[in-house]
C-alpha cells in the first residue's frame, strides 16, 4: 500500500465531508484516538504510518469503506 496515496484517499474523504483536520481529530477522541492535527497531516501525507485501530475510527468518522481507503477507486458518496 502507497502511504502517499492511502493518505491523500484520507484528505478527499475529509475534504468531501467538509472537516477540518481539527474537526477530524476531535471526532477521532470518540473512538479513543488521540493524535493532533500536525499527526493528522503526516498521515495525510504520507509521513506517518496509521495502525489498524485508527484505520477503523477513521472510516467510520470519515463515512468512507476500507476498501476505498487502501485500494482507492469510486468514492459512493452516501
Amino acid at each position: 500500500m502507497d502511504k502517499q496515496q492511502f493518505g491523500e484517499r484520507l484528505r478527499i474523504a475529509r475534504l468531501r465531508k467538509n472537516m477540518r483536520q481539527v474537526d477530524v481529530t476531535t471526532a477521532l477522541q470518540e473512538y479513543d484516538i488521540n493524535i493532533n492535527q500536525t499527526t493528522l497531516g503526516k498521515i495525510e501525507r504520507g509521513e506517518r504510518n496509521i495502525y489498524v485501530h485508527e484505520l477503523t475510527a477513521f472510516v467510520e468518522v470519515l463515512d468512507v469503506s476500507v476498501e476505498w481507503v487502501v485500494k482507492g477507486g469510486e468514492l459512493k458518496i452516501s
